[in-house]
């Protein structure tokens, strides 16, 4: 069991820059597909304009722009924290305006005669924590306190200034 933990704990890092390096590549090709694709940039285009955010063609390729080029950057471990801040900053907008009325505000059983109930608390989290926004956000808080660690072009550019 110790010999079990003892691997686990040598292998966090490699975790961590697996986990760092995917989220990256998740953005940097969702951001890829809203500005070259026009499925997705009419999807963009769609959403933002809904949302009622002001010039909505410019504030789609700016907010795809910024996910395709930060998810590059936090894949490379490239302003690691930088990246982060401006992911996360796109995730909450998404949350706040798009994807929280997602959730349903009641349940709605499979047998009409059990009837309609009220959205409880603890369902409402659940629901909540199943959005993958959620976890691209817990993933981005990590990715901001802790940093660029093991591989990464922000560990690079700090070990060759220390050389120096």
């Amino acid at each position: 069991m110790k010999t079990t933990i003892s691997n686990l704990e040598k292998n966090t890092h490699t975790i961590y820059i697996i986990c760092r390096i995917l989220i990256g590549l998740f953005f940097c090709i969702a951001g890829f597909n809203k500005l070259f694709h026009p499925i997705f940039q009419g999807y963009m285009f769609n959403t933002i304009s809904t949302i009622g955010f002001p010039f909505p063609q410019f504030t789609a390729n700016f907010t795809a722009f910024c996910e395709c080029i930060f998810g590059l950057f936090l894949m490379l471990g490239f302003w690691t924290r930088i990246s982060s801040v401006f992911l996360i900053i796109i995730i909450l907008v998404a949350l706040f305006t798009h994807d929280l009325s997602s959730i349903p505000k009641e349940l709605i059983p499979i047998k009409s005669e059990t009837g309609v109930y009220e959205m409880d608390p603890f369902t409402w989290l659940s629901y909540f924590l199943y959005l993958p926004q959620t976890l691209y956000l817990l993933f981005l808080l990590l990715f901001l306190f802790q940093g660029c660690t093991g591989f990464g072009l922000d560990t690079f550019r700090k070990t060759k200034s220390r050389n120096s």
